[in-house]
């Protein structure tokens, strides 16, 4: 798809660039440009990891940071809001006054501080860019930073919502988020309906899978066990709505069983430990391994050795949870038989029993059940593994789901700025 050198600039605003974990937005960015839609990258900080994906180099958008240390930079801060006071005197006045009022009211000062990188933003790096549009990746600190962007400046705003970002959030002020863009995309049909329960059954909220780049997600040959145990792969952050202490548990049973077998957890992160002294106490040293973060050609690797793939997602006591986690996507992509829990939208992947197997959330008993099935009955994981791939071929492309995306921003850029817009009727005081 070809695009006219005069077009729009789309500023694709995140909470932090590059991030190893967020495969997904990267691969976006590049059939993005692809396809022709020039992207200045916003990153609300630098993550500063230490190992990055490859891919990284193939993106061609500019990058800027907005700094998240109002206090470190305090100076360059009160600059940009004198600047952005006397170019927009009347809609910087308003938000400010909603940004001081929604702070002050839950003695919480992410509100406040969203809009200060909004305005530095708007001062530093608007001016020199042709903006069309603000595309914000999650409903929560990017999409508060596009809200008030396009509330002072009059250039519309859309956004991409995903998992904790929507449960973790107040429903009236994602309800204005929604109401004051142009459009919503979302990851999954179970996100979609909240979404629409929040703001209205009218409100522009889509469903767009995250999907994968099937060709590079290829099984070179069929595993053969050659009476050897099978191996378990679990990919994730080490956080509690991955469920890894569920999974070991399960394991645990199927080991008390006389099952052997090996397992690898990869991904690292704050449950490290509680996760090492689960295995011990459950005798599992000699099964199970705690591998930290890969890059995308590293997971490919133990995706290729595993003979199936379990993730025990649970919904959290806040709301906190999964929505599709795109390593289910990439395993049924190579044909590993995987078994994950009826939560949010997995079932809109997994169909128990026809290219996967779902359990009930927190139940080691039924998780071992359905890993024990895949281990003794190699003939219906095989049948599983192809339905798989089958599925993600046919719903989860993302080349396919990124071109849904390119439209409805096309779409956004071809409607009039939004100078005239009363953000006062969009906002709620209460």
């Amino acid at each position: 798809m070809s695009r006219s050198s005069d077009k729009k600039v789309i500023a694709f605003v995140l909470k932090g660039y590059p991030r190893l974990s967020e495969t997904f937005i990267l691969n976006e960015i590049l059939l993005l440009e692809e396809l022709g839609y020039p992207l200045h990258i916003i990153a609300m900080r630098n993550p500063g990891e230490t190992k990055i994906h490859g891919d990284v180099e193939r993106v061609k958008a500019p990058v800027s940071y907005v700094p998240d240390y109002f206090w470190q930079f305090f100076g360059a801060f009160m600059l940009s809001h004198l600047r952005v006071l006397l170019r927009y005197p009347m809609s910087y006045l308003l938000a400010l006054h909603f940004a001081a009022w929604r702070s002050l009211k839950r003695w919480s000062s992410s509100t406040i501080k969203r809009f200060s990188q909004a305005v530095y933003f708007v001062d530093r790096v608007v001016p020199n860019a042709q903006f069309g549009q603000y595309y914000a990746h999650f409903s929560h600190g990017p999409t508060t930073l596009v809200f008030f962007a396009s509330w002072i400046t009059g250039i519309p705003y859309s956004f991409s919502a995903h998992a904790k970002d929507i449960y973790l959030q107040e429903d009236e002020f994602l309800r204005q988020k929604i109401h004051g863009a142009q459009f919503a995309v979302t990851c999954t049909g179970f996100n979609r309906k909240h979404m629409a329960g929040v703001a209205g059954q009218d409100a522009p909220v889509y469903r767009c899978y995250h999907g994968i780049n099937i060709e590079k997600f290829t099984r070179n040959a069929a595993l053969s066990r050659n009476g050897k145990p099978p191996v378990i792969l679990s990919i994730g952050r080490f956080v509690p709505k991955k469920g890894f202490p569920t999974l070991l548990k399960a394991m645990h049973l199927l080991k008390e069983k006389g099952y052997a077998f090996s397992a690898y957890f990869a991904g690292g992160g704050p449950m490290e430990t509680e996760l090492q002294t689960l295995i011990d106490q459950f005798d599992l040293t000699a099964n199970v391994q705690l591998i930290n973060k890969l890059s995308q050609e590293e997971l490919l690797e133990y995706y290729r050795k595993a003979d199936i793939f379990a993730l025990a997602c649970e919904v959290q006591p806040d709301g906190d949870r999964d929505g599709i986690p795109n390593v289910l996507v990439e395993a049924m992509a190579l044909e590993i038989p995987s078994v994950s829990t009826a939560i949010s939208g997995i079932p809109e992947l997994i169909d128990d029993g026809k290219n996967g197997l779902l359990v009930p959330q927190r139940n080691p008993e039924a998780l071992a059940a359905a890993l024990e099935k895949l281990i003794t009955q190699p003939e219906l994981a095989l049948v599983l593994g192809k339905a798989g791939r089958e599925t993600v071929k046919q719903e989860f492309d993302n080349r396919q789901n990124v071109i849904k995306i390119g439209k409805l921003l096309d779409d956004a850029m071809k409607s009039p700025a939004l100078e005239n817009r009363d953000f006062r009727a969009i906002v709620k005081y209460s």
